[in-house]
């Protein structure tokens, strides 16, 4: 997408039903795009004019019967992916971005009986997120985040387990990144 050169970043907010691993689109007749997918498609070798710029994704994704929410409780250890290595050596001097590199992808995920209640009261993360957002700009992504963690963390110990949100943060950042408004 060539028109993404003029941009210092790229942000994408995506609010949908879906399964575990993925959103649907119009109906639920099908099994949705991976969220894997949206990934992909944004990453460097598909989106050349992104490459180097930091990509960033917010996404609430309420979850249907059929997609169990997973269990939050695990520990999740950053390490590398033997899928995505590199197969070529690297040529000395030469400037590589990797295909994945400059990623902050936040996924809240939540059931979807919460759309469903007669609270006409928007998602705790989107909330959350958009008062950090909107108030804290001298603060970074990663820090914001993290203050966003600690409300969803709040909230959770507070109400049942089908009112529970599930946020996973994975970025490949490799820049503070700092979001204002010009």
């Amino acid at each position: 997408m060539p028109q993404h050169q003029d941009y210092d970043s790229f942000v994408c907010i995506l609010v949908s039903r879906g399964g575990s691993q993925s959103v649907f689109g119009v109906d639920q007749t099908h099994s949705g795009v991976p969220l894997d997918h949206i990934r992909r498609m944004f990453m460097a070798d598909a989106c050349p004019s992104l490459s180097g710029k930091p990509k960033v994704f917010f996404i609430q994704n309420y979850v249907t019967s059929e997609g169990q929410l997973e269990d939050s409780s695990f520990l999740e250890v950053d390490r590398p992916s033997v899928k995505s290595a590199e197969s070529k050596a690297r040529q000395p001097g030469a400037c590589m971005i990797h295909r994945e590199a400059d990623f902050f992808w936040s996924l809240c995920k939540a059931d979807v009986s919460l759309l469903e209640q007669s609270s006409p009261s928007p998602s705790l993360y989107l909330k959350c997120l958009s008062q950090k957002l909107g108030k804290e700009r001298k603060h970074s992504l990663l820090e914001l985040h993290i203050e966003l963690n600690s409300k969803v963390y709040d909230w959770n110990s507070r109400v049942s387990a089908k009112e529970r949100y599930c946020v996973w943060l994975q970025h490949t950042l490799r820049k503070k990144l700092i979001l204002s408004c010009k």
